[in-house]
């Protein structure tokens, strides 16, 4: 980033070497250059913070990877640990649960599971694919 003020530096000696007086053409000079300055102090400032950031970044990546090492243990225990999941939660997230219908949607014809609960008393549903209503007196028979 020092390349890119020193670049700018060298612009404003330029600038001020061409010996013009008072004109229309060294006051647009100058104020490129000003603009420039301010640009390249700018540019260094978000380096500045984007590298800060990313040194963060880096020490929360390293305190979560020590948080998941302490958590989950080795790596090798990471299939026990998926299947004491799978054992203590198997029942809540059972597919062939009573309570879901399978149909086929009659405009976009995708097979989806409606749950009973989200059945008006009309026996119409949504379809979550094409919102289409769905009325399932109809698609039973």
């Amino acid at each position: 980033m020092g390349d890119l003020k020193s670049r700018v530096s060298y612009l404003k000696g330029l600038a001020d070497g061409l010996g013009l007086d008072e004109s229309k053409e060294k006051r647009l000079l100058s104020e490129i250059v000003k603009v420039l300055e301010e640009m390249a102090e700018a540019i260094d400032d978000l380096q500045a913070f984007s590298e800060a950031t990313q040194e963060y970044v880096e020490s929360i990546d390293e305190d979560l990877g020590q948080l998941e090492q302490d958590f989950y243990g080795c790596e090798d225990d990471e299939d026990e640990y998926e299947e004491d999941f799978d054992e203590e939660y198997e029942d809540d997230y059972d597919i062939d649960d009573e309570d879901l219908c399978e149909i086929e949607c009659p405009k976009c014809h995708e097979v989806i599971f409606i749950d009973e609960d989200l059945v008006d008393n009309d026996g119409k549903t949504e379809c979550p694919n094409c919102k289409a209503v769905i009325n399932l007196d109809e698609a039973d028979g």
